[in-house]
């Protein structure tokens, strides 16, 4: 984590943070005469990846790691499974793949027709230290030198340790009682998943839930009980839905599932789930329940806050039904 001039905050994926100066998310121009960078409008982001979409990749299980591009520049040598996970990475990534190279170690995106030049460069610089050292330069010291000195594509940039930027990328996305993802992520998410749906016609669904009258588990146990009522529900969503399904925490009892490629009526069968998950949880000697509506995409509810406010509608119709049950738009 780093402080830009004005006391802002930004999080950077790997060891060299950027903050959100002019600086940030710039798209170099790499010329062929001496490897002069220049700087140009930013590009568009690929259309299915956004900055959040990128940030969250800090905390996949698969994630590129430092190390591995570390390697990949001549740090070390490469073992024979990293290999064949370059090897993956490039048919999988295409023309994403020196981006992604570049925004494992800077959280900066290039755009691809400027990411293969601008790695060349900075492994050119890397071999060049190394050799004037007469050690071992390691590629982001390289590039931390490079993009701050002599294309001052960095502002003043803060060395972070991997695992406490993926720490603070963690707790930045999540919801601090329950570990589900907070309401920002939820947006960002769903939006991305939304933006698939546009374009290869991959239904999204969305379940957003509730306890029943929490008011009333506040006033007569306290609010360490209702606390303990939020984490309850939680784990009963964590286990009542599937592994790619993406678990939120709305706001206040509200809570929210995203379910990718996944129609109304198994949303539906996942909703139940947890409502019957939800109401082995005690609360003062009491059992929860809660309520749920459920709504998938399309061309009337193609947005995110669209697509929430049409899983609402069924959630409050499940309240005016009576409660503790499920009701799909």
């Amino acid at each position: 984590m780093l402080r830009d001039d004005d006391g802002g905050t930004h999080a950077s994926m790997g060891v060299i943070a950027m903050p959100g100066t002019k600086a940030h998310r710039r798209v170099f121009d790499v010329r062929a005469s001496g490897g002069a960078m220049v700087g140009r409008p930013p590009e568009r982001m690929p259309p299915d990846e956004s900055d959040a979409d990128r940030l969250r990749g800090v905390l996949a299980h698969d994630a590129l790691s430092v190390d591995l591009v570390s390697a990949f520049s001549g740090d070390r040598p490469l073992t024979e499974e990293e290999n064949a996970r370059i090897d993956a990475l490039r048919a999988c990534r295409g023309d994403e793949f020196y981006p992604a190279l570049l925004y494992a170690m800077t959280h900066q995106y290039f755009a691809p027709s400027a990411a293969e030049g601008l790695w060349n460069e900075v492994v050119r610089h890397k071999y060049e230290m190394s050799q004037a050292l007469g050690r071992n330069v390691q590629v982001v010291v390289a590039t931390l030198d490079y993009m701050a000195n002599l294309v001052e594509a960095v502002h003043l940039p803060t060395v972070v340790a991997e695992t406490q930027m993926a720490e603070i990328v963690s707790h930045s996305m999540r919801d601090g009682l329950t570990g589900l993802f907070n309401h920002t992520s939820l947006f960002e998410i769903l939006d991305m998943e939304l933006r698939i749906y546009a374009r290869h016609g991959t239904v999204v669904s969305l379940i957003v839930a509730d306890i029943d009258d929490f008011k009333i588990v506040n006033d007569r146990h306290g609010h360490q009980e209702g606390d303990r009522a939020l984490v309850g529900l939680a784990n009963a969503i964590r286990d009542g839905t599937r592994d790619a399904d993406i678990c939120c925490r709305y706001g206040g009892e509200e809570f929210a599932v995203i379910l990718p490629m996944t129609n109304a009526r198994e949303a539906a069968g996942v909703a139940e789930r947890v409502r019957a998950g939800a109401s082995e949880v005690r609360v003062g000697g009491n059992t929860l329940s809660i309520s749920a509506g459920v709504a998938s995409c399309d061309e009337s509810s193609d947005t995110a806050r669209a697509l929430v406010a049409k899983a609402d509608a069924a959630l409050y119709e499940a309240k005016r039904r009576g409660k503790n049950c499920v009701v799909v738009a």
